[in-house]
């Protein structure tokens, strides 16, 4: 079996039918053998309601979603020659394309949400979050492309990317005096080893955060897992009921059936008994 139409197939299902499908397709996989597929195919997670309404944005935009990837591409060889000392003007421009690109879809998104009752302004501003993320985000990047997102994304560390403002031209360091001070290049030195640990702890508050989203989204789709046994079970359950009560129902026609024929049987024996005396009478006369 090609496993990546299948999941394609699944993130563009319905979003109350992803874990069914997903279970029914694991199931048959591993019917069929392909255990490792099987296992890969269960551990897909089930996408979050803005996530969902990404996916099917991005099927239905396909167009507009190769554009925004562009201009991702685009936006991130501005920002890095900028870096270099290049025009912001080009930078800018790359943000006011990526940016009219993410709102497109992102209204498509909120528009497809709304089918299901799920949207909102809040949806609609993690989808475009999502959407800003993609254009550093390599991760990101791929999940926009596939329309596979699971969980909606934060623009992280975009800078000038998400911050909805144009940019600044890069200011130039004056250049260092041959005979600075040792006391300056020691506030320097500290200043540089204050903004490393600061890195360093919004990295580990980062990384962190990802686990708890990790954790949380496991934890979500046990729950949607469990749901769907409940219900498989309930349904189970109430088919199972009304064969019970139609099975009561026929053995108590099946008893009505049995006593009105036993009645009517022991009548025809009497009227049988009675014949028979009648018959053995009129043969003692005619001896």
């Amino acid at each position: 079996m090609q496993l990546e139409p299948e999941i394609d197939r699944l993130y563009g299902l319905p979003l109350d039918e992803f874990v069914h499908e997903r279970d029914e397709l694991a199931k048959r996989l591993r019917r069929e053998g392909e255990r490792e597929a099987a296992d890969e195919v269960k551990r897909l997670r089930k996408p979050s309601a803005g996530a969902w309404a990404l996916n099917q944005a991005v099927r239905r935009r396909r167009k507009e979603t190769d554009a925004l990837l562009a201009a991702g591409e685009r936006l991130r060889e501005a920002h890095e020659a900028l870096l270099s000392g290049a025009d912001p003007a080009a930078l800018r421009d790359a943000m006011q394309e990526e940016r009219a690109l993410a709102g497109g879809l992102a209204d498509c998104a909120e528009a497809i949400a709304s089918e299901t009752g799920k949207s909102g302004p809040a949806l609609r501003e993690r989808v475009r979050s999502t959407l800003h993320a993609a254009s550093v985000d390599e991760e990101a990047r791929e999940e926009l492309a596939k329309g596979r997102f699971v969980r909606e994304r934060e623009a992280v560390g975009l800078g000038p990317f998400g911050a909805g403002a144009a940019p600044a031209a890069p200011r130039r360091r004056p250049a260092a005096s041959k005979k600075a001070p040792s006391k300056s290049r020691g506030t320097a030195d500290r200043a540089g080893r204050e903004a490393a640990k600061r890195d360093a702890a919004a990295e580990r508050e980062e990384a962190a955060e990802r686990e708890r989203q990790e954790q949380l989204a496991e934890v979500e789709d046990a729950l949607d897992e469990a749901r769907a046994a409940l219900a498989e079970a309930e349904d189970a359950h109430a088919k199972a009921a009304t064969r019970l009560q139609a099975a009561r129902e026929a053995v108590g026609e099946a008893e009505d059936e049995e006593r009105e024929a036993r009645a009517v049987a022991r009548e025809r024996r009497r009227e049988l008994g009675k014949r028979e005396r009648e018959a053995e009478r009129l043969r003692a006369r005619r001896r």
